[in-house]
């Protein structure tokens, strides 16, 4: 049950996730999300680059450079995209939302868009999900903190001005494959809209930290969106834990119950973390920093210490599936 329900702590003298080699598909991958080859990076009616699935979610990476030219509608399910590289603007129906690094852009299930990216390198996680993906609620620490529902940026209409055409495309996901339907009238064209269903963006710096003077957070402190099978997490910089006799990062740990996979985003520090690192533990398998990390840390704790690296990641209760070229590529 990932970090809650029942737990064992067992204790060791040697450090236990020294692994000498693996045997099977069963071990964890890492590779650099810089080095992924996107279809959506050199073809403009490409798509982005599935990474890892099961039945309740895929992740997958985009690296568009071109604007869609086409409108698109996701008939599977809900569309999440965070923004690891790049700027641009999602054109939906209730208006357009721009992005930057940083960004949560959710696009719910039938939303029609337009991703239109501005010229230059660009990133993005995107997290494809049968059921409908909302924010976490965070209820022992109330309606405003870890995230401040004004913090929600909401689309306005607007008239893009597009040049008049003979007829509009949209792109549809149905089935696991596309189809496309060609209109004489055009489908971004809307003069208003309400109701409780929408797409919205939230900017990881928004993101209040939650500290603790005497225990590591865990990683469930940071669900931001959740949906049937799976959660999203954005673990911000915050101050690490001031007691320093207190264990400050996370003990060695299974997980025995959920995939965890992860993307550094960001660090304030120059010589913390690279960016990019894109990563899956399997469920089961031990994990945490090695004894040299831990021994080094704890050299230069000192109270009031900041922690500086930005992190988002997707924990499911289902195994994941790599993709061939996931699979390839961490090989």
């Amino acid at each position: 049950q990932g970090f809650a329900g029942p737990v064992a702590m067992l204790y060791r003298t040697d450090g236990p996730n020294e692994v000498v080699r693996f045997e099977g598909d069963y071990r964890p991958r890492q590779i650099d999300s810089a080095d992924v080859v996107a279809p959506d990076a050199s073809d403009a009616r490409g798509g982005w680059q599935t990474m890892l699935s099961n039945d309740d979610v895929a992740v997958s990476i985009s690296r568009r450079r071109e604007a869609m030219p086409y409108c698109y509608r996701d008939m599977e399910g809900d569309l999440l995209y965070f923004v690891h590289r790049g700027r641009g603007v999602f054109a939906t129906e209730f208006g357009p939302i721009s992005y930057e690094p940083g960004d949560w852009v959710l696009l719910p299930k039938a939303t029609t868009f337009r991703q239109l990216p501005e010229p230059a390198d660009s990133l993005l996680l995107v997290v494809e999900s049968p059921q409908p993906i909302r924010l976490c609620e965070h209820e022992q620490v109330g309606r405003h903190t870890p995230i401040d529902p004004t913090m929600l940026e909401v689309p306005d209409i607007a008239d893009y001005g597009w040049p008049k055409q003979h007829e509009y495309e949209v792109r549809l996901k149905h089935a696991g494959g596309h189809s496309s339907i060609f209109y004489r009238n055009d489908p971004m064209k809307v003069v208003g809209w309400k109701g409780d269903l929408f797409p919205f963006k939230l900017n990881v710096r928004n993101i209040l930290p939650i500290m603790s003077d005497r225990i590591h957070v865990p990683p469930s402190s940071w669900v931001t969106f959740e949906a049937p099978g799976f959660v999203v997490l954005s673990i911000p910089p915050q101050i690490a834990v001031a007691d320093l006799e207190a264990e400050e990062l996370p003990s060695y740990h299974r997980n025995i119950d959920m995939d965890e996979v992860m993307l550094s985003h960001a660090d304030e520090d120059p010589s913390g973390r690279r960016p990019g690192s894109f990563r899956h533990t399997p469920q089961g398998i031990l994990h945490g920093a090695n004894e040299a990390y831990r021994a080094e840390f704890q050299a230069r704790r000192k109270p009031g210490m900041r922690r500086t690296s930005t992190s988002v990641g997707v924990d499911t209760y289902r195994p994941l599936i790599p993709s061939p070229e996931f699979a390839q590529m961490s090989s």
